[in-house]
């Protein structure tokens, strides 16, 4: 049960953490666009920033990974006493998304946006997206025991 926590930990801190430099990356954007610096340069730097905070926030989720997998046991849990768990990453996928999508139509709402913007804009929330819900994905499939996953498989 220890290892299924630690794995909901990492997701929450790797989802919301991600979020927290995304949603900053956009802010950055905006202010870009607002004092009509939107270059190649600027971009290029805000990109680079973003991921090397994104690196850093993984850092402690990637340790809870290992640390779960140091105290995962065969036969631990049931997936009933996993449900929880898969609940509280479900909800930090969904706020996550929600938070997304909100932050793209605030940015997009700027009336001097054109059509290149636009274009990057998308670019940066499909970018955002897949860093913020790989970690928590994961972690997900994680928690389920193998039996459980190779039973689920086999039906399939």
């Amino acid at each position: 049960m220890t290892a299924a926590w630690l794995f909901t930990s990492a997701a929450i801190i790797a989802g919301l953490g991600i979020l927290f430099a995304f949603k900053r990356l956009l802010r950055g954007l905006s202010y870009r666009m607002e004092r009509k610096e939107f270059n190649q340069q600027g971009l290029q730097k805000d990109q680079t920033r973003y991921f090397i905070q994104v690196a850093l926030f993984e850092a402690i989720p990637i340790f809870l990974l290992v640390l779960g997998f140091m105290f995962m046991k065969d036969n631990e849990a049931s997936l009933v006493s996993l449900s929880i768990p898969l609940i509280v990453i479900l909800g930090i996928i969904l706020i996550c998304i929600s938070q997304i999508w909100s932050s793209k139509q605030e940015v997009l709402s700027h009336p001097d946006i054109g059509k290149s913007e636009k274009s990057y804009i998308n670019t940066i929330v499909l970018i955002g997206f897949s860093t913020i819900l790989c970690i928590p994905r994961y972690f997900h499939c994680r928690n389920y025991p193998l039996d459980q996953l190779e039973k689920t498989a086999s039906l399939i």
